[in-house]
């Protein structure tokens, strides 16, 4: 019988199957690589159910890290949705996580001027989130923002991890990485590729 979590994130695993998966053409990833499919996961950021999940989901994974973080974030745009559905779901339950901080790609050319949005003092422990993890360069420029003002990052924390290697890069620098979905738990993707589906690992 499945828990509530596991059906969940079942769910989820269907929208994001549904919505997010492309396939049938070339895409060109971040890494300027091609590929025959690509998860677009802004559409699920951007759903209101999928959004309402995915948060749900995260702050199931941060409970289990060793050191609890009171902060969230990481490099925009792929973290800005997703940090604010988050310390807006942990106020509502009264979690610890309340604060998000967005790093720039650039810093801002006016007002502030600012790298960080919402720069949090130094020794801030941040949990750091994206989509999906491919070879990992956005998150580790924002590991290296956050680490650059003084915050510690405990743990790294993605929707869908592309298998790429980029999850392997990232553990050189964060023990505790994560992602809630893995490209082999979509089984009509591996129809895609050519592989022998298997059961999906909820």
């Amino acid at each position: 019988m499945l828990t509530p979590m596991s059906t969940s994130r079942d769910r989820l695993r269907e929208l994001i199957a549904k919505r997010c998966l492309l396939s049938g053409r070339e895409f060109t990833l971040s890494t300027g690589q091609k590929s025959n499919y690509y998860f677009d996961c802004k559409v699920a950021t951007l759903d209101g159910e999928a959004l309402t999940l995915i948060a749900e989901e995260f702050l199931e994974e941060i409970g289990r890290l060793p050191e609890k973080p009171t902060a969230i974030g990481g490099l925009t745009l792929g973290a800005d949705f997703m940090t604010a559905a988050v310390i807006v779901l942990s106020f509502l339950k009264g979690g610890s996580i309340q604060r998000g901080s967005i790093v720039r790609k650039e810093p801002k050319e006016h007002g502030t001027q600012n790298k960080i949005e919402n720069e949090l003092p130094a020794g801030t422990k941040i949990v750091v989130v994206d989509d999906v993890i491919t070879s990992g360069k956005s998150m580790e420029q924002a590991c290296d923002e956050f680490e650059r003002v003084g915050y510690e990052v405990v743990g790294i924390l993605a929707v869908v991890d592309r298998e790429a290697g980029g999850r392997e890069k990232l553990e050189q620098r964060c023990k505790h990485v994560r992602a809630l979905f893995r490209k082999s738990d979509f089984p009509d993707l591996l129809t895609v590729l050519g592989v022998t589906p298997r059961r999906a690992v909820a």
